[in-house]
């Protein structure tokens, strides 16, 4: 089930938010194990191999919690066995696409709740006190169950232990979820066309403005996907009356490729710097070392982000950017941040070709096209055909990318003006539901 469904918006949420504030302390998380998975039978349609799957490494890492709790180095050995399984699906779907045959296709939210997952466990070996249900809730919860946040285990085991369920948490809830279903349906399933187009026409038939045009358009629309996604989830979290994190901080305002990852997928970065990089030395230990953890983190990174050797390659690319910004020029950007602003908006919409392509060949294709190779191309007319739809939302991706809008949002949120404006943005939201095709959350496939 998808969050910018009318069936989530007018039937599954209120319905379980009634119940759920309805229920005494101690009921809302086997409440909300069973939402939960309501929520993810109708979104896989009823699809048993996916359900049991998602029961099975939910059962599976109840049960490791339990056997590795408080156990420290007595028990490094279990905690290795547990994670090594339970990670075990997500890997072989991962490395399917990197080997020759059949590609498996990812279960929804397989790389999310696995993630999480992995995350209680340690939590739980290093001393963390929780108890089956609220293991079981903190991986199911549906609000971040297909596409996070990754919730810090501490954090998230006290909100669905103990949820502050108030008026005010749920007004912010509300205000949270509006907004984050804009930026979804108003904004990021508006420029999906530009790519469409691209596809129809091909690479090689496109012209040069259309396929830089297609860049900006896809690298504003992924943004605006997760972002509304992640203000989403957080929002349906406050009104649950629980505090899930913030997933972005204004990444196309940053200056480098290492500070753009800092503000970007916030969550995934510190699940990464946590559990992998930290772990193997990080910057500790001497450069070689540094050097080493950098390129297992993008290596990992760019594998988790999909099945398929594009993935690969683009992790690499992000693991030569933030090395070369470390040892090289780094510094330069630092001290003139206009030239910052300047390099990392291109470098991060050039390296979404590999999310917008399919293979490293057509990948290949679209870098030749961008600078005016790889075939004869088409008459500038492709671009206008493609422009004149979608510059209004463009427009405003821009603008939204930037920290004006909430800044001016922050001096009126909470007021009456602000509801009446929800209020509108939420029946805008409801025609461009009703009159165009939704588009599923990008990060579903990841």
């Amino acid at each position: 089930m998808s969050f910018n469904s009318l069936s989530f918006l007018f039937l599954f949420f209120p319905i379980f938010l009634i119940l759920y504030r309805l229920v005494p302390v101690k009921g809302c998380a086997p409440l909300l194990c069973a939402g939960s998975l309501v929520f993810y039978a109708v979104g896989v349609k009823g699809d048993l191999l996916q359900l049991a799957l998602l029961c099975a490494i939910t059962l599976f890492g109840v049960l490791g919690c339990a056997l590795v709790q408080g156990k420290g180095k007595r028990k490094k050995w279990l905690l290795a066995l547990w994670l090594t399984l339970t990670a075990a699906p997500l890997v072989c779907v991962k490395l399917s696409g990197l080997l020759p045959g059949r590609t498996l296709a990812l279960p929804l939210g397989l790389s999310f709740y696995t993630f999480q997952t992995l995350a209680l466990l340690v939590y739980a070996w290093q001393g963390g006190e929780l108890s089956a249900v609220d293991a079981a809730a903190g991986i199911l919860m549906f609000p971040k169950l297909i596409s996070g946040p990754l919730a810090e285990p501490e954090a998230l085991v006290q909100s669905v232990s103990a949820p502050k369920r108030n008026k005010t948490r749920l007004d912010a809830g509300l205000e949270e979820f509006i907004l984050g279903l804009a930026c979804k349906v108003v904004i990021a399933d508006r420029l999906a066309g530009i790519l469409g187009q691209i596809r129809v026409r091909g690479v090689q038939g496109i012209s040069v403005p259309l396929a830089w045009l297609g860049v900006l358009g896809f690298a504003l629309r992924l943004y605006f996907d997760f972002w509304g996604y992640s203000r989403m989830a957080v929002g349906v979290g406050k009104m649950l009356g629980m505090r899930l994190p913030n997933n972005f901080d204004h990444p196309y305002c940053a200056t480098s490729v290492a500070e753009f990852w800092r503000r970007w997928h916030i969550t995934l970065g510190r699940w990464f710097r946590t559990y992998i990089y930290i772990p193997l030395g990080g910057s500790r230990n001497g450069p070689w070392r540094m050097i080493l953890s950098t390129f297992a983190v993008w290596l990992l990174t760019g594998i988790w982000h999909g099945t398929g050797w594009n993935y690969v390659l683009w992790g690499v690319m992000m693991f030569v950017l933030i090395l070369a910004e470390r040892l090289v020029y780094g510094e330069a950007l630092r001290r003139l941040p206009l030239l910052g602003h300047l390099y990392l908006p291109l470098v991060i919409a050039l390296s979404w070709v590999f999310f917008m392509t399919a293979t490293p060949g057509e990948a290949l294709r679209y870098f030749l096209r961008l600078f005016g190779g790889g075939g004869a191309g088409g008459g500038n007319g492709d671009f206008l055909a493609a422009l004149r739809p979608c510059w209004p939302y463009l427009t405003l991706g821009l603008i939204g990318s930037t920290p004006l809008p909430g800044r001016l949002w922050a001096r009126i949120s909470g007021s009456g003006f602000a509801w009446v404006l929800l209020f509108g943005l939420f029946w805008v939201c409801m025609y461009f539901m009703l009159t165009a095709a939704g588009e599923a959350f990008l990060y579903f496939s990841f």
